[in-house]
């Protein structure tokens, strides 16, 4: 059996031996690499709306199902709404009864007209007598006093006729007024009545309905969604990287209904503001060429790139020391580099390291 100290003495040589070894060093590469943006979404219709109620009350009549394409101006669902047509018939009842008493022939018109003819008459008759009266006065056949009696009558008629020819003007006024306030009301009437029967704004395909015949719908309840147009590419972003997203750029997409398949797409919209809902910026984006049998709503990822090289330079990521060194000699000289595209997994290096230079790889963390 060896001594103690003998075996000792092997393990302590066997471990400087390890602390001697060299670090392990690699080249740089040429090799492609890209510069992405990442991004989520969903699929959506170019032109979409949300069917909204405005009205409350039970759902009576769906005439279209989820699926149906269907043309603009289509009834799709109907309210019960007996209340309504009670006031719209209310209301065509109003506007009758103002339209009738406006006519001529209306009974207020009709007796106005009566009156306004005698005192007519009575100007005439007290007209007459005022000339006449003042012919006689210059001849001293009448008295005075009799002439200015009738002088006081002619007057008298004339403001007479005056006061209730402004009044039929009044009258005729008033009913007019009140023919165009029926009118209004009844086109009101006639307007929310239209609430409760829900047509399609525009050609599409209707989509998630949310209720059926028999449910109670509160206004501003959201009763379906119809889309109709080429399907977009509604994309989320984060706030660091929404400045580095332009339009035109190329977008590789990954449908989470055919994850097996890349598609290619461009970005032809990025949204000015942010989205508080969805915490993050916006864009939108085109297929290039769309593949068959897309659903709305679908979700999906994208690498928006930003920058692409077909023979950079590069190096691990790994390799990269405090962001702009590298170790050359072994681990025992830094150098300083230049940076372009990082990912994770590979770091361009534009200018600071040669081809052939070797380098040495930091020591794990």
């Amino acid at each position: 059996m060896k001594p103690i100290w003998s075996r000792l003495s092997l393990l302590l040589a066997l471990a400087a031996a390890a602390g001697c070894r060299p670090a392990p060093e690699i080249a740089p590469e040429r090799r492609p690499i890209v510069d992405a943006v990442f991004g989520s979404g969903h699929l959506e219709n170019a032109r979409q709306y949300t069917l909204m109620a405005n009205a409350d009350g039970f759902l009576q009549a769906a005439y279209a199902a989820e699926g149906d394409t269907v043309p603009a101006g289509k009834v799709l669902f109907r309210l019960a709404n007996a209340a309504q047509r009670s006031q719209v018939a209310n209301a065509a009842v109003n506007l009758d009864y103002a339209k009738s008493s406006a006519r001529p022939t209306s009974p207020q018109l009709a007796q106005l007209e009566l009156q306004l003819a005698q005192a007519r008459q009575k100007l005439l008759v007290d007209s007459t007598n005022y000339a006449r009266y003042g012919r006689l006065v210059q001849t001293q056949a009448v008295a005075a006093a009799d002439f200015e009696n009738a002088r006081l009558a002619y007057q008298t008629a004339q403001a007479n006729l005056r006061v209730m020819e402004q009044s039929r003007a009044d009258l005729q006024r008033s009913l007019a007024l009140g023919v165009a306030n029926a009118a209004t009301q009844y086109a009101v009437q006639r307007e929310t009545d239209g609430y409760y029967t829900l047509r399609s704004e525009q050609p599409g395909v209707l989509m998630n309905v949310r209720k059926n015949p028999g449910d109670y719908v509160r206004r501003g309840d959201a009763l379906a969604l119809l889309g109709a147009g080429p399907m977009l590419l509604k994309l989320a972003i984060d706030e660091e990287d929404i400045s580095r997203v332009k339009v035109g750029q190329p977008v590789l997409v990954s449908l989470n209904s055919h994850k097996a398949r890349i598609y290619r797409a461009t970005i032809r919209r990025v949204y000015p503001a942010f989205n508080a809902t969805d915490q993050s910026f916006g864009a939108e984006a085109t297929f290039d060429a769309p593949p068959a049998g897309l659903l709305n709503g679908t979700r999906l990822q994208a690498n928006i790139i930003v920058e692409e090289k077909q023979q950079a330079l590069v190096i691990p990521s790994y390799a990269l020391v405090d962001d702009a060194y590298v170790l050359l000699d072994g681990g025992r000289r830094r150098q300083a580099v230049e940076v372009g595209i990082r990912t994770l997994e590979w770091t361009e290096i534009t200018r600071g390291l040669r081809p052939t230079d070797r380098l040495t790889l930091p020591e794990p963390k």
